[in-house]
């Protein structure tokens, strides 16, 4: 502190009297006009006691005559208790003028000859005063080696300042002289002079004195009103002085303190707008919370919000956090760029990109109503009245939430929250559910079908208003996060849900045996957003995700709902994971969570359902666990294991596939034709292949009665090599008799997965001695997507044979766009909503762009299903190549449709 020679300290002290003398000035002004605080007086009487000694220290004779009458004028105030008289005031803020005016201007910063720019430490030096009023910090410069870490500043440099004015800005006093700018690599104020040169090194030649000009807003600036005051509790950082230096040049008014109890004094003296805290001040969160705490009981103006900067993300340092009532924990930001958009998006939340809501609701009038309500809390909307026009109405409008009617014509809620679902674009987007629907199960199967939330009607609008906000604030979030961190959100530890569930696909698709999964909910979640809100329901979600991440370790886990929580284990049994369920239960009830500053402890469920039950596709798992936690509510143990279909089911699924293998056995499986006829001619006979079984009363079941439960057991293998084998013996006949006919062949993806299959279906192919063209294997979408490796694998080993494939359920997405990219497809079936007649303007556009796209694909389009004429008229219209349906003929054994006088 001593070590500086009396030259050295005198002009540290001459680079801090200007902005010192500034600061004192304008606190003068803006009291005379605002009214005095007697705490106010108090810190201004300190530092005018300390300048006044230390300016007869270095020989100022100058500043110390107002500084003696400023101090003696407040220390008679301050004995009696007594705030200035309206000309006493006058006086007071003309000494701080008549201050600045003879306060000499800071020397420029000179480099010796040892000076390393690319290494500097601050160090402080201490100005004693001769009356004991305590010491004043002064920063300072010295050149130190090259190192990974350097010093901390000690107490660091207690320096207010006045930033450099924007054009707009008004500034609060008269101008007085100003110390000559230092030469920084950004615009830089007398007051934050000692502060920046630790960022910035000083060149060898001193920049001559020349006024600082205006410094231009930047797009990325802090949009505020000019008037905007912050105090920055400051540890003097590389970021912090950044983000100083940023708010100066922006001409915003910002005061640099050193602790809690100079906050306190401030406040209590000059309420501010923003209050920043830098990470070295995070163990006194909670007393800077109070200090805030009690400045916000007693301001007039709007409400401080307090924002902290942290380095880590740690549980206890957020739980105290909000138990300081900081409005905004910014954990490790990158830069300044990211301090901003955070603190932006706090002060002024209308500033964002305005929300997008899809409304789909039949009733006009409902859907009027909610549109209005989120117009005016300024969000952007579109109503759909009909349910067939949500999907081109996505990809027009983009939403950031759809609100969903549960019941509508034509499609209800449920079946197209499963649609949308299918859109990788939308796989994550908020689907609220909007409906007067009381039955507990059917909002189940709303949620389960892929919603968020579920609300009731009729609905305050400013609960709905909320609850959008809510969501899709966490969208934008939670985008963002994915984008920069792909596979776990940093601020929970929990992994994504997209990459979970792929993690699960996985494992189910390799026939994984060990470990399974558990599903955790929160219980009376409605009950629970009635009673604390929904954005404190959202900061306690937010402690149930890193409590659950901290108990389990490294065990992936995710959110899954709003209440929910999908944990996956690849190598626990059973009854370990029945254990760790109960475990990690215990554990969340027995936690004392905090909510509106009141301690909450909550109720919770459990599902596991293990590997071992030969699960096939991860959303029958995922509804088996889901449906075990919802049984073990209201039990005493809380926890429910899944087990396989008993009893009733069980006989009836037995009893299926019984009838199944009798069938297979004693040749009663069936096959129909439908032709699939060009609409443009061909003389080409193909046909469709559709199974049917006939029982023993003579009644054929379609195909949809026998696939799930033959993909739920070993039969699918069994029941598509039949088909397959029947169909190339019906083209080797038709061969034979000198007719080329082409079989389109439905086969499950599970059939491509078995691992003898492309060999098998060679060796068929060649001892039937016809040409892989007559065949075209048809894929569903749906199958596809979710064992994409194991159906391009396929396809690649039988590419030799030209055996041509088909996708059904075709429809506008990327889902669709990807899979005709990866895939050796020659045709494409259109999923059935664009095959249906009266198709709105909407979806006739989006049929053509579909048919479009394909053909840019080389793909051939085939409209299947079509009744009436009206339908084939668009499709005709829109440029499809093929149809097929009961317009054309229905399906039956014949095969004697004509196709030489088959245009359309």
């Amino acid at each position: 502190m001593n070590n500086l020679d009396d030259s050295e300290q005198r002009t540290a002290f001459l680079r801090l009297l200007p902005a010192r003398a500034e600061v004192i000035g304008r606190r003068l002004e803006r009291f005379a006009e605002s009214g005095w605080d007697i705490n106010g007086l108090a810190l201004i009487h300190g530092d005018a006691a300390r300048l006044r000694t230390a300016s007869e220290k270095f020989g100022l004779d100058a500043p110390i005559v107002p500084l003696e009458q400023l101090a003696a004028l407040i220390d008679r105030l301050l004995v009696d208790e007594q705030l200035p008289s309206p000309d006493l005031g006058s006086t007071l803020a003309q000494l701080g003028r008549d201050l600045l005016a003879v306060v000499p201007p800071a020397p420029p910063m000179e480099a010796g000859p040892e000076f390393e720019p690319t290494s500097l430490e601050p160090e402080v030096i201490t100005l004693a005063s001769a009356a004991g009023a305590g010491e004043m910090p002064v920063a300072r410069v010295v050149a130190a080696p090259v190192r990974e870490e350097t010093d901390a500043w000690g107490d660091g440099a207690q320096l207010f300042g006045r930033p450099a004015q924007s054009p707009d800005a008004k500034a609060p006093m008269p101008a007085g002289p100003r110390s000559a700018p230092m030469t920084m690599t950004a615009s830089a104020s007398a007051s934050a002079s000692a502060l920046a040169v630790a960022a910035v090194p000083a060149p060898a030649v001193p920049t001559p004195t020349v006024p600082t000009p205006a410094v231009p807003v930047d797009p990325s600036a802090l949009m505020v009103p000019n008037d905007f005051r912050i105090y920055h509790l400051s540890g003097c950082g590389a970021l912090s002085l950044e983000l100083v230096q940023k708010f100066e040049a922006q001409g915003l008014e910002i005061e640099l303190l050193e602790d809690a109890d100079e906050l306190n004094e401030l406040l209590s003296a000059l309420p501010a707008d923003l209050v920043l805290i830098d990470p070295e001040f995070s163990e006194h969160l909670e007393t800077i919370g109070a200090v805030v705490r009690v400045a916000r009981t007693r301001g007039s103006k709007q409400r401080t919000q307090l924002v902290a900067i942290v380095n880590a993300d740690d549980i206890t340092l957020r739980l105290t956090a909000r138990r300081a009532g900081v409005d905004a924990l910014i954990v490790a930001p990158a830069d300044v760029a990211e301090v901003t958009r955070r603190l932006q998006a706090l002060l002024d939340p209308q500033r964002e990109e305005s929300f997008r809501i899809l409304i789909v609701e039949d009733d006009r009038s409902q859907a009027l109503f909610a549109e209005g309500i989120l117009r005016n809390a300024g969000m952007d909307s579109l109503v759909v009245i009909d349910a067939l026009d949500v999907m081109p109405a996505l990809t027009q409008f983009r939403p950031d939430l759809i609100l969903m009617d549960l019941n509508m014509p034509g499609a209800n809620g449920i079946e197209l929250t499963a649609l949308i679902r299918e859109q990788e674009a939308y796989l994550h987007t908020p689907i609220v559910f909007l409906s007067g629907e009381s039955s507990e199960d059917l909002q189940f199967d709303a949620i389960d079908a892929g919603g968020d939330d579920f609300l009731s009607k009729p609905i305050r609008p400013r609960h709905l208003i909320s609850a959008v906000q809510t969501r899709v604030r966490r969208h934008r979030q939670m985008e963002s996060r994915r984008s920069k961190r792909p596979d776990k959100d940093a601020a929970t530890g929990l992994v994504y849900r997209k990459t979970l569930l792929e993690q699960l696909e996985a494992d189910i698709g390799s026939g994984h045996q060990a470990g399974g999964l558990i599903f955790f909910e929160v219980e009376n979640l409605s009950l629970l957003r009635e009673r604390i809100g929904l954005t404190a329901l959202e900061i306690l979600l937010g402690d149930v995700s890193r409590l659950l991440t901290q108990t389990l370790g490294e065990q992936p886990a995710t959110r899954f709902g709003d209440g929910t929580f999908l944990v996956h284990d690849r190598q626990r049994e059973e009854l370990s994971l029945d254990s760790l369920a109960t475990e990690v239960r215990q554990i969340l009830m027995q936690n004392a969570f905090q909510a509106l500053g009141h301690p909450l402890r909550l109720r919770v469920s459990a599902g596991v359902a293990a590997f071992k039950h030969g699960f096939t596709q991860t959303d029958a798992m995922i509804n088996a666990v889901s449906k075990a936690a919802r049984e073990a509510r209201g039990q005493e143990r809380g926890v429910r294991r899944y087990e396989p279909p008993r009893e009733v089911e069980a006989i009836k699924e037995a009893a299926l596939q019984q009838m199944v293998r009798d069938a297979i056995d004693q040749d009663k499986l069936v096959l129909l034709y439908q032709p699939v006829v060009a609409v443009a001619g061909n003389e080409l006979s193909q046909y469709q292949t559709l199974l049917r079984l006939r029982d023993s009363s003579g009644q054929l079941h379609p195909a949809a009665e026998i696939i799930p439960m033959a993909e739920r057991s070993s039969l699918i293998v069994e029941i598509d090599r039949w088909v397959m084998s029947q169909a190339l013996a019906l083209i080797q006949e038709r061969n034979s008799e000198g007719e080329e006919l082409r079989l389109f062949i439905t086969q499950s993806a599970l059939t491509l997965a078995a691992p003898d299959q492309a060999d098998w279906l060679r060796k068929e192919l060649r001892d039937s001695g016809i040409g892989g063209s007559c065949v075209v294997i048809e894929l569903r979408m749906d199958d596809v997507a979710v064992h994409m490796q194991i159906v391009k694998q396929f396809c690649d080993e039988i590419g030799s044979e030209n055996v041509r494939f088909c996708l059904s359920q075709y429809g506008a997405g990327r889902d669709s766009e990807s899979l005709a990219d990866q895939l050796p497809l020659q045709f494409v079936k259109l999923a059935p909503r664009y095959t249906s007649g009266g198709l709105s303007s909407q979806m006739r556009d989006e049929l053509k762009g579909l048919i479009d796209r394909a053909h840019r694909h080389n793909l051939q389009v085939i409209g299947h299903g079509v009744e009436d004429a009206q339908a084939a008229a668009t499709l005709w219209m829109s440029g499809i190549d093929f149809i097929q349906g009961n317009l054309v003929q229905q399906a039956d054994q014949e095969m004697n449709f004509d196709f030489n006088q088959s245009v359309l």
